[in-house]
């Protein structure tokens, strides 16, 4: 999964608009990715441990390391919720990647609101490309956008979990993966 976030996020992550709705863009594939991932491996700590991998790339991403903390904890509050809502359920594996992926939109979105000068100051130094993205970035950001973000970020996480679903059902089953 941190594979495919990676190859997106690289490959379509230029463009302000887009790159300001990353979460809910990756939220899709992400949620196909998630539902085969626990119906394979039901492991506890599933959740966490993919926060914790994907919360350690982007660690830097963001002033005072934000955006990987807040994968982390979208990680943890989706593991209590797979947990707390029945591991077998679809609801609780849907409210899970909910969660990690709120944390994910939460991560890049805080810094973009909040945060804007120490932002600022940290992508200076990497360069006028990365440094003129992300003016564009903040000057689309602003509360109501981010909560925007938020709620279109839950909508993909569902639907991509539901798509997920619906493919194990319909192909991975009878080929015998899941």
């Amino acid at each position: 999964m941190i594979a495919v976030f990676f190859l997106l996020g690289f490959t379509i992550g230029l463009i302000p608009p887009v790159l300001v709705f990353m979460p809910a863009i990756l939220a899709v594939p992400g949620g196909i990715i998630f539902m085969l991932m626990l119906a394979k491996a039901p492991l506890r700590g599933s959740f966490v441990i993919s926060g914790a991998l994907l919360g350690l790339f982007f660690l830097n991403m963001a002033p005072a390391g934000i955006f990987g903390l807040s994968i982390l904890g979208g990680g943890i509050l989706g593991e209590l919720v797979f947990s707390w809502l029945g591991r077998e359920k679809f609801a609780a594996a849907a409210g899970g990647f909910i969660c990690y992926m709120l944390g994910f939109a939460v991560g890049e979105g805080f810094p973009l609101v909040f945060m804007k000068e120490a932002y600022l100051a940290q992508e200076a130094t990497k360069g006028v490309e990365q440094l003129a993205i992300l003016e564009q970035c903040l000057a689309l950001m602003n509360p109501a956008m981010f909560a925007l973000v938020c709620l279109t970020t839950v909508l993909a996480a569902y639907a991509g979990c539901v798509w997920g679903r619906r493919l194990l059902r319909t192909h991975f089953t009878k080929a015998g993966i899941a």
